[in-house]
């Protein structure tokens, strides 16, 4: 068969790092090059490479990865469909978070086989969690303007199966600034739950994002979509209110005199009564 051929042509590897970083590469790829791997919640994860480039026209190519576990040598990659073009997903029946492994792979073309440097990767170091949706924000508090006001930021994970068995713990980051400051960002990290108050917030724009990750894994999620929230000035007092005050001052001083003559009873003194009195015009 095709890979007990490929064993005998293939070169001796180099070991490798644990996780790849996400590389582009600046000119033609002379060996395939594992770049990127990622799981979303330790069950299942997969690889991406970069292919071989500098073939001359009309050579053909094979794409082949290998892998090793603790348990198991020279295994070929379970899927190379459902990661998309240039890549191997393992399910949850290749997956063991308790194995190492070790991947390579190589180019077969007409002439010669091209192999990449061995990647070696533990699925709990590659988790990359999904993006938080849903940011939304209430005003809490009703403080006034110099002392600033509060609002509950909160979000939702959209995959929370991810979570719920414990395999995984999850960790929030949020970043806000105000509009105008580009790049002045305050952070709020690290943080359990999917939502954090922020205090003596000064009346403007102000944009915010959250990102997350596993609590053991180092690489963060992408940001979410941006959410832009507007701290609005405090209402003041108006007119009316003058008018309560007034026209209930006014009431006590009737009550206090009419109170001499005892078949005189004071009206109550509910919301209906000063409503009513605060709308009478001043004439």
């Amino acid at each position: 068969e095709m890979l007990w051929l490929l064993f005998f042509l293939l070169p001796p590897v180099s070991n490798g790092s644990i996780v790849a970083k996400n590389i582009t590469t600046g000119g033609p790829t002379v060996t395939p090059h594992i770049y990127f791997c990622r799981s979303p919640n330790m069950e299942d994860f997969a690889c991406w490479w970069h292919p071989l480039s500098n073939l001359t026209d009309g050579e053909q190519v094979t794409h082949i990865l290998t892998y090793s576990t603790d348990q198991e040598a020279n295994l070929e990659c379970p899927d190379y469909v459902t990661g998309g073009p240039n890549s191997c997903h393992f399910d949850s029946s290749h997956t063991s978070i308790w194995s190492v492994y070790c991947l390579t792979v190589t180019a077969i073309t007409t002439h010669r086989n091209y192999t990449s440097q061995q990647h070696c990767l533990d699925v709990a170091e590659i988790v990359q969690t999904e993006i938080p949706v849903n940011v939304t924000y209430n005003l809490t508090n009703a403080g006034s303007d110099e002392m600033g006001q509060n609002a509950l930021i909160s979000w939702i994970y959209p995959v929370p199966g991810h979570a719920q068995y414990g395999w995984i713990t999850l960790v929030y980051e949020l970043q806000y600034r105000h509009v105008t400051e580009s790049d002045n960002w305050k952070v709020k990290h690290p943080l359990r739950e999917p939502q954090v108050e922020l205090l003596g917030l000064r009346v403007d724009d102000y944009v915010v994002r959250v990102r997350c990750r596993a609590q053991h894994s180092k690489l963060w999620s992408d940001w979410s979509t941006t959410l832009v929230m507007s701290i609005p000035p405090k209402p003041s007092a108006g007119m009316s209110a003058g008018r309560w005050q007034y026209g209930k001052g006014n009431l006590d001083k009737i009550n206090c005199h009419f109170s001499n003559f005892h078949s005189y009873r004071p009206p109550s003194s509910s919301s209906e009564v000063w409503d009513h009195v605060k709308t009478i015009p001043r004439g």
